[in-house]
Formats: structure tokens, C-alpha cells, sequence
């Protein structure tokens, strides 16, 4: 079962001050508001895979990954069985218990189980963006304090930005001060029951919408 982790680095990151719209200002302050803005750059997906708590991430995952695959393949093993004993005992069925037996496993084999699959992926991505999103939480004061010392009034996303000079780029400090503060992040736990109830659950909202479709027909 692939992952495609996707980070969830913004496009452009904003912390500017000022003074509320209307506002009036003395000579001195107007002459400040004119001068260009001093503009600083910071990678964020550089802070999220480079940092030792982002490092952390993707071995968690792939443990958290390899479990829930054990419990796949439990269930793969298990529906295999039961068609194997279908298929050797659906003679001595009645017409209406081999039908109904049939359709179940067909259900099982079609849909349940490549849909558990498919929201596995998307549960783990986004256990691994609530753990990116704390990493760029803890980096926030750091990005601030930057800002603050070098007198900036526009911090970038290195995604953003097409050319920047390298000393307006604060990533490396950034992640300096940040693995000082942070060495490891937790990603959440995931079972395959959690899967389940889940799939479940969107199972029944798509039911729900197709027959209020069949409904609005009607």
C-alpha cells in the first residue's frame, strides 16, 4: 500500500504590523510607511523534512503502516478462506443463502476492502500533517523572533518567491533554533478498526445521498 505524504507547507506565510486602516500618522511615521518593506524568505518544507522532529515523522509512519498492513493482510487471508469454502459449499446452499452468501463476498472483495485501503492512505496523511502543522506551530516565535531582529515587515514562503537574495533566506536559523527546542513529534496511532469505522461511515453518507437523490427523481 503506497503513501503519499503531502506536506502542508503554504504557499506564503504573512506576519506584517502596522497601524489600523484610517489612521493618521506623524511626518516621521510616513516617511518610515514609505521605505520598501524588508523582506524575509523561510522554507518550509525544508523546516518540516530537515528539522529532527520532521525527521522523526516518516519511521513512525512506516511502523504505524506496516501494522495496519498486518491486519490487511489478516483480512485478505480471512476472505480468502471464505471463498475458497463458498465455492465448495455453495452446491449444497439454497438458491436464496448462495445468492445472498455470494453477493457478501463480492461486497467484500470489490469494495470494502480497496476502500479501506484508500482511506488508510488518507488517515495517515493527515496524522502526519496534525504532526507537521505542531512543527510549524513550534517554529512560529522562532520566525517572529527573526523578523523582530532584523526589522522585517514581510516574511515569504520559499514556494512563493521565484528569486530571492541568499541573506533574506532565514530557513537555517530557523531550523537551528528550532532543533533546540524540538526534538522529536508524535504521530498519531492508527488501527484498522479506526479504518473500518471510517469507511463506515462514508459507506453510509454515500447511501444517504443516493437515495435522497432518488428522492428529488421521485
Amino acid at each position: 500500500m503506497s503513501l503519499r505524504i503531502k506536506t502542508i507547507a503554504g504557499a506564503a506565510l504573512l506576519l506584517a504590523g502596522g497601524a489600523g486602516a484610517g489612521a493618521l500618522v506623524s511626518g516621521a511615521q510616513a516617511q518610515q510607511a514609505a521605505k520598501a518593506p524588508v523582506i524575509l524568505i523561510v522554507d518550509q518544507s525544508v523546516i518540516l523534512s530537515q528539522s529532527d522532529a520532521g525527521k522523526t515523522i516518516p519511521s513512525q509512519v512506516q511502523s504505524i503502516q506496516g501494522g495496519v498492513q498486518k491486519e490487511f493482510d489478516a483480512e485478505a487471508e480471512k476472505l480468502k478462506k471464505d471463498i475458497e469454502n463458498f465455492e465448495k459449499g455453495s452446491s449444497l446452499m439454497s438458491e436464496e443463502v448462495r445468492q445472498k452468501t455470494g453477493q457478501e463476498i463480492a461486497m467484500r472483495q470489490q469494495v470494502q476492502l480497496p476502500q479501506q485501503a484508500q482511506i488508510m492512505e488518507q488517515v495517515l496523511n493527515n496524522v502526519v500533517q496534525v504532526a507537521q502543522a505542531k512543527i510549524l506551530q513550534e517554529a512560529q516565535p522562532i520566525m517572529k523572533s527573526v523578523i523582530d531582529k532584523r526589522g522585517a515587515t514581510l516574511l515569504l514562503d520559499r514556494s512563493a518567491v521565484m528569486y530571492a537574495a541568499p541573506d533574506s533566506d532565514i530557513t537555517q536559523e530557523v531550523l537551528a533554533e528550532l532543533n533546540k527546542k524540538m526534538k522529536t513529534v508524535e504521530v498519531q496511532k492508527v488501527t484498522l478498526a479506526e479504518v473500518k469505522k471510517k469507511a463506515a461511515e462514508a459507506a453510509a453518507k454515500q447511501a444517504s445521498a443516493a437515495k435522497n437523490a432518488d428522492k428529488k427523481k421521485k
